[in-house]
Formats: C-alpha cells, structure tokens, sequence
C-alpha cells in the first residue's frame, strides 16, 4: 500500500477507468509522493503549466519530478483528444 499511487482515491492500476476530460476543458492536476522515493510523472499529448507560486512564471512541461513527501500541481487544458498515456517515468515502473 505505500508505494501504490492512487487518483482521486483509485488505487492506479489495470482496473481503474481512465480520466476523461471534455475538450478544451481546464482542470488543476495535483499529485501527492507519499512514498519514499522521486517519482518523474509524464503525461504525452498535452503541455500543461506547473503551479508554481509565482505570478506570471508558470513553465510548460510534459513531465514533473514529485519529490518524496512532496507535491507537485499543474493546470491542464484538454485540448488534444484521444486516450494519452499518465505514467510514472521510471523503468520499473513503466512495467508495473
């Protein structure tokens, strides 16, 4: 349980259904390292803004590095439909 990364409350695994978005839909992404270890966190298709504390200064990216007990948030905006990959950029990882 304490390395299992969870959406919304979902543990993230097989059986959980996707995140859907309507299109051009804005929606604030925050993710949370519970575990004890960096986790680079990659979303393809889309660019979002890291939230950053910092008026005016919000890097685009397409990957964020959650630090272990740390938090990262983003703002998305859903504007390239289809089905795109969220996923932890580790190798072992990516094979779990």
């Amino acid at each position: 349980e304490r390395f299992m990364w969870s959406f919304d409350g979902e543990k993230f695994s097989a059986g959980v259904e996707p995140i859907r978005f309507e299109r051009n839909e804005r929606a604030r992404v925050v993710l949370i390292n519970d575990s004890m270890m960096t986790h680079p966190i990659h979303l393809h298709g889309h660019f979002f803004e890291v939230v950053n504390g910092h008026t005016g200064s919000h890097p685009r990216k397409h990957t964020v590095n959650v630090l272990p007990g740390g938090k990262v948030s983003f703002d998305l905006t859903a504007d390239a439909p289809g089905d795109w990959a969220f996923h932890c950029h580790l190798l072992l990882h990516m094979h779990a």
